[in-house]
C-alpha cells in the first residue's frame, strides 16, 4: 500500500490541473447587445364579416345563416384581388334569467385578406348588410416582413460592433474578439379595430353601404442582437 500512494497522489495531482484548466473562466469576456427598429407601411388587411340569427329552432337558424354565409363565399370569390375563407361557427343556447334555454343563436364568419386595400373595402361594403363588419386588422406580410427584417439585421450588427469597440476602447484594449451571437426580431401586431358603425348607418336609412373606409398605418418591427465580445488583441 505504501508504495502505490505516490502514484497515487500523482494521478489526483494531475486530474485536478485537468479538472482546473477546463473551469478556468473567460477573462475580458462583455455581454452587450443591439438593436434597430423601422416603422413599415402595413400592406395587408383582414376583415371579419358575421352573420347571425336567434330564434327557438336551430335547424332553421342553420339553415338562414349558411344561405347567406354561401352567398357571401360566392360573391367574395368573384373578386380575384381579394381571399376569402370561412371563419368561426358557432351555435350556442340563450338561457333566460331561471337558467332556463329559450332558444338559439347561430353565428358565422367570413374572413377577405388581400393586400388592395380598396378592393377589399369595396367588397366589404357590398356584402353588407347582410354581413356586417366584426373587425378589421392592419398587418405586415411575410415578405414585407422579412424584408424590414434583412435591412434592420445589418443596422443592428453594425450597431453592436460599435458598442464592443466603443467598450474595448473605453477600458483601454486595442480590439476584440466575437463571441456568441444571437438574433432575434419583433414585430407586435396591432389590435383589431372594431367598425360597426358602417354596418349600422347604412341600415338604418335603408341606403346601400358604401365601401369601408381602409387607411393603414404602420408597424414598427425590430431585430435585437446580442451576445459576447472578448476584449484583447482582437480586430
Amino acid at each position: 500500500m505504501l508504495r502505490s500512494l505516490p502514484i497515487v497522489l500523482a494521478t489526483l495531482l494531475a486530474t485536478s490541473a485537468v479538472a482546473q484548466t477546463s473551469q478556468q473562466p473567460y477573462f475580458n469576456v462583455v455581454t452587450l447587445d443591439a438593436s434597430a427598429t423601422a416603422d413599415v407601411p402595413t400592406d395587408m388587411l383582414t376583415m371579419t364579416l358575421f352573420t347571425e340569427e336567434q330564434g327557438p329552432d336551430p335547424g332553421q337558424l342553420a339553415a338562414r345563416v349558411n344561405a347567406r354565409l354561401d352567398e357571401a363565399l360566392a360573391k367574395a370569390k368573384a373578386q380575384p384581388k381579394v381571399e376569402a375563407r370561412s371563419g368561426n361557427y358557432q351555435t350556442s343556447p340563450v338561457y333566460d334569467r331561471a337558467g332556463q334555454i329559450t332558444g338559439w343563436r347561430t353565428r358565422a364568419d367570413i374572413v377577405l385578406e388581400s393586400r388592395d386595400f380598396k378592393a377589399v373595402g369595396a367588397l366589404a361594403g357590398t356584402l353588407q348588410p347582410a354581413m356586417k363588419l366584426s373587425s378589421m386588422v392592419f398587418s405586415l406580410s411575410r415578405a414585407a416582413r422579412e424584408a424590414a427584417e434583412s435591412a434592420l439585421l445589418a443596422e443592428a450588427l453594425s450597431r453592436f460592433q460599435d458598442k464592443a469597440r466603443a467598450i474595448a476602447k473605453a477600458l483601454g484594449f486595442p480590439g476584440y474578439v466575437l463571441g456568441q451571437i444571437n438574433v432575434r426580431s419583433e414585430g407586435p401586431m396591432p389590435p383589431p379595430i372594431a367598425h360597426r358603425g358602417v354596418a349600422m348607418a347604412a341600415m338604418a336609412d335603408g341606403a346601400p353601404p358604401p365601401p369601408v373606409p381602409t387607411e393603414g398605418g404602420k408597424n414598427a418591427v425590430t431585430v435585437y442582437v446580442s451576445g459576447t465580445v472578448v476584449l484583447g488583441p482582437g480586430r
